[in-house]
């Protein structure tokens, strides 16, 4: 299953690299794509604005743990679990990874974020409290990583689409 995944995850980029780039012959060297740049951009934008807006309507635990951060970042890797899958097994438009994945994912969950919970954390005398954090932002996402990969694989496809 793993080894498929992997076959699939090359096709898939060699496939989405054909698509943007139409040529024979050896690859040309990278190129600054102006349509990508723009599809990244724009889901990068939706996804930090996603990630500020359900960040704000979850409130502050007098615990000083993170929930909006946590739970901003759980559902990001449920999203790219459930993304991967369905992109790996259908036939997206090329600029479906870009936009989605890298531009809107990338933007709607940080590393970033996740560290600065830590630090502020142990920062206010929390050291127990900001290990159980990161360690449980790492293992959780990993789990919801792998649910959304079982849901992306399970939603249903037009026949044409199949790979």
């Amino acid at each position: 299953m793993r080894e498929t995944m992997k076959g699939r995850l090359a096709d898939r980029e060699h496939a989405e690299a054909v698509a943007l780039n139409p040529h024979k012959g050896p690859p040309p060297p990278p190129k600054l794509r102006p349509r990508v740049i723009v599809e990244i951009a724009a889901g990068g934008a939706a996804g930090v604005l996603a990630r500020y807006l359900l960040g704000a309507a979850i409130p502050a635990t007098r615990t000083g743990f993170p929930w909006n951060i946590f739970t901003v970042n759980m559902l990001g890797c449920l999203a790219i679990g459930v993304l991967t899958a369905y992109l790996l097994n259908g036939r997206p438009h090329p600029l479906a990874r870009p936009l989605a994945v890298t531009g809107y994912l990338g933007g709607f969950t940080t590393f970033s974020h996740l560290i600065d919970g830590v630090y502020t954390i142990g920062d206010g005398g929390g050291a127990g409290l900001a290990a159980v954090y990161a360690v449980a932002s790492v293992v959780l996402g990993w789990i919801a990583i792998a649910i959304g990969l079982v849901i992306g694989r399970r939603i249903p496809r037009h026949p044409n689409e199949a790979t």
